[in-house]
């Protein structure tokens, strides 16, 4: 039970609560009006409520704007006094309306207007993009930006069961800017990421990872195509702060950075629209996302195949478009194939993320491929090519 609520209830504290852990008698008050519990739930923020409280956040930046319970989602009672629910209440406004205030200082400030600010445990997101159809459904910007901070929370839990990690191996949260104007995005992403705002995402990898990206039209045309970018992204952020925290896709691990970030796109919808340079995103071919069947024609033709021992020497910025989806499709073998190894034991459906986690952490020492295959299952990398194209041969559709 959410603690702001929590005293909704009779005799149920909430945390911080500074009774002393007194017994519950001691908290009871006569009062008819509130039916004893000291409050009644705002109904000026009904439909705010279910929003906030479904999509996990702790905090919001419109939820203090309610003159009724100030963001408590409590109205106090004009009838009694009763600390056991007032004191709680008290304390959850002046978290909020600190947490409200360093926002507003921290980003509305530069980017000189108001915006959407939201905080759930992993993720922290200002939220600044219009009204958009989700399914059959027009969301206005705050529904949104609660979808959004609901889908990178279980996004998170998705990229753990895959990579067979725990919260442990990445601890820290993410911050994610989204922007409807390049003015904005042009003050923010240096700003946030301490990098140059060239393109429509920017990104800073590490223990603080933070992605500040631009809604284009040209690249992104709805929710699934933003769905399918933020999920690509936020797979970079938590790959590169997986500990030891580096990002492996300036010195040789492009294969993998983007080959895992575009396999988690896949996993939505079997699509792949997410490119984070817009030069590859300009000549990339392969019509409507559906990469399984051009990669098999590829693979059948072996025409212009670049070679994994070449492949998994690039870096992310390296990669042609071809090369994209080799990645993707080697992640996807290493994640879902059949293989058999000297080394890596698969044993009832485990072993495979756990693995490729091995990879990636061998990667962010800076050693080579090469030796991270031979250490984590005991192949070359001809032999990690030959098996992953009878793979494809034999599952990959045709058409």
């Amino acid at each position: 039970m959410p603690a702001l609520l929590a005293f909704f209830e009779p005799g149920v504290r909430a945390q911080g609560d500074p009774s002393g852990g007194q017994d519950e008698k001691s908290e009871y008050v006569n009062c008819t009006t509130c039916n004893h519990k000291g409050g009644r739930e705002c109904k000026s923020c009904k439909n705010r409520q279910e929003t906030f409280r479904e999509s996990g956040a702790d905090f919001d930046s419109e939820l203090a704007k309610c003159k009724t319970c100030e963001g408590s989602f409590v109205k106090d009672c004009p009838k009694c006094e009763n600390p056991a629910s007032e004191l709680p209440q008290k304390k959850r406004i002046q978290e909020l309306a600190d947490w409200t205030a360093k926002q507003r200082a921290r980003v509305d400030e530069l980017v000189g207007h108001e915006c959407m600010h939201a905080q759930s445990r992993w993720f922290f997101i200002t939220f600044d993009l219009k009204p958009m159809m989700v399914g059959k459904i027009r969301l206005g910007t705050y529904e949104l930006m609660h979808l959004y901070i609901k889908r990178m929370e279980e996004f998170r839990v998705r990229f753990k069961e895959a990579m067979e990690v725990s919260d442990a191996d990445i601890p820290d949260r993410c911050e994610l800017y989204m922007w409807r104007d390049g003015r904005d995005q042009a003050l923010a992403a240096p700003k946030f990421t301490g990098m140059g705002a060239s393109g429509a995402g920017v990104k800073l990898m590490g223990a603080s990872s933070v992605y500040s990206m631009l809604f284009e039209k040209r690249f992104i045309k709805n929710d699934e195509d933003l769905h399918r970018h933020m999920v690509h992204n936020a797979t970079h952020l938590l790959s590169s702060q997986l500990t030891p925290a580096q990002w492996i896709g300036k010195f040789g691990g492009g294969w993998l950075d983007a080959g895992l970030a575009h396999y988690f796109e896949f996993k939505l919808d079997e699509k792949c629209t997410t490119y984070c340079y817009q030069e590859v995103a300009t000549q990339m071919n392969f019509k409507g996302g559906k990469w399984l069947v051009p990669i098999r024609k590829m693979v059948a033709g072996d025409r212009n195949l670049t070679s994994f021992p070449t492949l998994c020497t690039k870096n992310t910025d390296g990669l042609d478009p071809k090369e994209h989806a080799l990645a993707f499709s080697y992640v996807h073998f290493l994640l879902e194939g059949d293989w058999e190894s000297s080394k890596a034991k698969v044993e009832d459906g485990k072993g495979r993320g756990k693995a490729l986690t091995q990879v990636l952490r061998i990667l962010k020492q800076k050693k080579d491929t090469r030796e991270a295959l031979r250490d984590v299952y005991g192949w070359t990398g001809l032999s990690l090519e030959e098996k992953w194209k009878e793979w494809v041969l034999r599952t990959y559709p045709t058409r």
